[in-house]
């Protein structure tokens, strides 16, 4: 009998977690965020409010999906650069710390998008829907939104991918968290696992 890990029941509560916020509260990227937050202590107030624009691939225009930008500014949350960081009066330093900062960043998206590219095929809301539908809605439009509304938009196609995005969220931040700690212990560097190496 397998045992469950610490780290696969996180993941595991990620993604119900999200999935039932999603079915319950709607907005992808709030949803993701929210999740993020609360299961590894990143709350922001201030960052959530923000997230709501993003719902329905940014303001309902069926562009970036909402559980990747969502995730995106979950890592930005635990990455990101902070204003102490980006006012640093030494301008040689400054770039330094932002370059390193972006580096990080930049790899930790680029591998949440490939995720959502190799399951979806697409980070684009419009493609995700018309993987899950066969078509894409117009989010402007009520009669659009009662029809993916009726087609189980918000009974299990969208929470099942803001559910998936905020497992992977969760996983790159876990992976990092374990880089880091084996770094710290002097176990060598890129000790990345899971189907999200590189």
């Amino acid at each position: 009998m397998k045992r469950t890990t610490e780290k696969e029941k996180i993941l595991l509560e990620a993604e119900r977690r999200a999935y039932r916020y999603e079915q319950e509260y709607r907005d992808c990227a709030q949803c993701t965020l929210l999740t993020i937050q609360e299961l590894l202590g990143l709350e922001s107030e201030g960052a959530l409010k923000a997230a709501t624009g993003f719902a329905g691939g940014i303001g309902r225009s069926s562009s970036v999906c909402g559980a990747f930008t969502g995730g995106v500014m979950a890592l930005g949350l635990k990455y990101g650069r902070d204003l102490p960081t980006m006012k640093h009066p030494d301008a040689e330093k400054r770039l330094a710390l932002f370059r390193e900062i972006e580096e990080r960043l930049d790899r930790l998206i680029r591998r949440l998008s490939d995720k959502f590219v190799e399951t979806y095929g697409s980070t684009i809301c419009k493609d995700i829907e018309t993987k899950l539908f066969g078509r894409s809605f117009d989010k402007w439009n009520p009669e659009e939104r009662k029809e993916k509304d009726r087609l189980g938009g918000h009974d299990d196609k969208c929470p099942s991918v803001v559910g998936n995005g905020t497992r992977w969220v969760a996983e790159l931040i876990l992976e990092e968290e374990e880089k880091e700690e084996k770094e710290r212990n002097g176990l060598g560097h890129g000790a990345e696992t899971g189907w999200l190496e590189e």
